[in-house]
């Protein structure tokens, strides 16, 4: 196995994907969008005013053509999306993804009409009319967007949104993305200083000493002071916004009632789940504590957090993907076949450098395109199970694209985020299993159950900060940078306790985080997938290889029913009141692996 050095990051460098498969150039994309709006005016054309009269046939046939022209724009504004995330500086990307953006709800609007007219069927009618056989595929589809019924306006007023976006929303989206990931600020990890982006400052958090550790976070603290003004400015405009389109919508108060909508889970369920969570914060403070001993610390710094338990070894990209492809191969070789294809497609963009996004994902495109990911790999352990956890996503979006139509091929975040979760599981025992180096091992079985409370427990940090700043700013008062700071302290205060102590610049730890920018409550969707994940992972280290098939059908069935009902069908019940605590006893597993290692 190779390895590279820790901060050069040479095992990613040149690993760009291929767009052309969606889009030869700009141009090609804004012809395409062009074709789509032409197949949007021809299907206004054709449909407008009928959906009332349709029977089973006409609204198959409907569904396809509406299928046509979201797969092709789709197609355009993934290529846009992508390649303005691996270079927000370029000003050809900005404009691109602007006109694209733009054109996108212009095309949606023109066909706008067809889910309004679905929505305003009586509920009679529309059930027998969703009963029939020749749409039998898209029937939970038809069925669950009547959830939005209270919810939907007029078309005029939903056209007014649907153009105002771009505006109100996309605008302040970009501003933050060109804030945060255009900062490059020098830092010495070791090596003579160079530029680091936000991305690379955080991956010193697994850095083995400790002196550096406490150096980049404190770097990134006083690089992100000069934008927390900005920062909070945009939050407040977005949440702001966003208020006042939920009492427009009728949501009753409770800014978290889209997402449940979206996830097609019961707020109660949620809910329970997180004050489940909140339960068993001192499974991790127990950890913390021990961690201080391993450490030779009397208490754990914001710094400590993640830091290894002894020093591992580097990984470059190509061994990452040696081991990714063994891990997958030994759980399944349609998984392996899949996975492989991201690679030798080119697929991923992994290099980070100044002016790319920072995070990763796994975006799906289309329902009739291969997904793509996005991800900064900098040559750590830790980044294999990103790349595993992206990877999942794309095994997720290629088997249900494969068995669904357009629209009942992708699931709600909280289910989304199963199939990541569970293959960073996957990867992570296999490689534990082959890992020849007794250190690394020990960082790793760290690694695993500190990242289970890094999902479970600090998400669930976040989901309670989001609550307060949404009530904070619907009681009337401005998020700015302070309030903001607070919120996060007190938040994060419960969650560590007297277990670690967090510095001062610790109070803009809110700034740098996309998901409250881009998807309100995106959080607690990890959370669920996270215990979703330990129990179906506990239920194949129990099954073994008769688990495969059920769960590879899980990820088929895309949205092709309801989260609970598919949940149900592999042995996940969410009405039963116990449902987390086959989870929680699998994450207590692993911290004991961890400790027995570590001893």
């Amino acid at each position: 196995m190779t390895t590279t050095s820790e901060t050069s990051h040479e095992g990613a460098a040149g690993v760009h994907w291929d767009l052309t498969p969606l889009a030869g150039s700009p141009d090609d994309a804004r012809a395409a969008l062009a074709h789509a709006r032409g197949l949007s005016e021809a299907f206004a054309e054709r449909y407008r005013g009928t959906v009332a009269e349709m029977d089973g046939a006409a609204l198959a046939s409907a569904l396809e053509d509406i299928g046509k022209i979201e797969n092709v724009a789709s197609r355009a504004a993934s290529y846009a999306h992508m390649r303005r995330d691996t270079d927000v500086t370029s000003e050809e990307n900005r404009d691109l993804f602007a006109a694209v953006e733009q054109a996108v709800v212009e095309i949606m609007n023109l066909v706008r009409f067809f889910e309004l007219e679905w929505l305003a069927l009586p509920d009679e009618r529309a059930a027998r009319l969703a009963d029939a056989p020749e749409v039998s595929r898209d029937r939970h589809y038809l069925i669950s967007l009547r959830r939005y019924v209270p919810h939907t306006l007029t078309e005029p007023e939903e056209r007014v949104l649907a153009e105002r976006d771009p505006a109100a929303k996309g605008a302040w989206q970009s501003l933050f993305q060109q804030q945060i990931s255009t900062i490059e600020v020098p830092f010495d990890g070791g090596e003579g200083e160079q530029p680091h982006t936000v991305d690379q400052l955080l991956a010193y958090v697994h850095h083995p000493d400790r002196p550096t550790r406490q150096a980049a976070l404190g770097t990134l603290f006083e690089a992100l002071e000069p934008k927390a003004s900005v920062g909070a400015h945009v939050y407040d405009s977005l949440v702001a916004d966003r208020l006042v389109i939920d009492r427009l919508r009728s949501y009753g108060g409770d800014p978290m009632a889209q997402t449940h909508l979206a996830n097609e889970l019961d707020p109660a369920v949620v809910m329970s789940m997180i004050d489940a969570v909140e339960r068993n914060y001192e499974m991790a403070r127990a950890w913390f504590h021990t961690k201080a001993g391993l450490l030779g610390v009397d208490r754990l710094e914001l710094a400590d957090q993640y830091a290894p338990v002894g020093e591992a070894r580097t990984v470059g990209f190509e061994e990452a993907r040696d081991m990714l492809a063994h891990a997958f191969a030994a759980f399944s070789g349609q998984v392996h076949d899949i996975s492989d294809g991201f690679f030798a497609d080119r697929r991923i963009d992994a290099e980070p450098h100044a002016g790319k996004r920072g995070g990763a994902y796994c975006t799906p495109v289309a329902q009739d395109a291969q997904p793509y990911v996005l991800m900064n790999f900098t040559d750590r352990v830790n980044d294999v199970m990103t790349l595993a956890h992206e990877l999942g996503h794309g095994l997720h979006f290629t088997l249900a694209q494969a068995a669904q139509t357009p629209h009942s091929c992708h699931t709600g975040l909280a289910l989304a985020e199963v199939p990541s979760t569970f293959s960073e599981f996957v990867v992570f025992d296999h490689v534990v299993a082959h890992e020849s180096d007794a250190t690394t091992r020990r960082v790793l079985l760290a690694q695993r159950a500190e990242g289970a409370f890094a999902t479970v427990f600090r998400q669930t940090v976040l989901c309670r900060y989001e609550q307060q700043a949404y009530a904070m700013r619907a009681e009337g008062s401005a998020l700015t940078a302070d309030r903001l700071s607070t919120i996060w302290n007190e938040e994060n205060a419960k969650y560590y306790g007297d277990s670690l102590w967090m510095p001062d610049g610790y109070r803009l730890g809110w700034s740098y985080i996309p998901h409250f920018i881009g998807t309100r409550f995106y959080t607690y969707a990890y959370v669920f997938a996270k215990l979703v994940a330990l129990a179906l992972y506990r239920r194949w280290r129990e099954e073994g290889a008769g688990f495969v098939d059920g769960y590879l059908g899980l990820l088929a069935a895309g949205s092709s029913d309801s989260p609970a009902n598919l949940l149900r069908a592999v042995g996940v019940d969410l009405d039963d009141p116990g449902v987390w605590d086959g989870a929680f006893a699998e994450l207590q597993r692993m911290v004991d692996a961890a400790l027995e290692e570590a001893s």
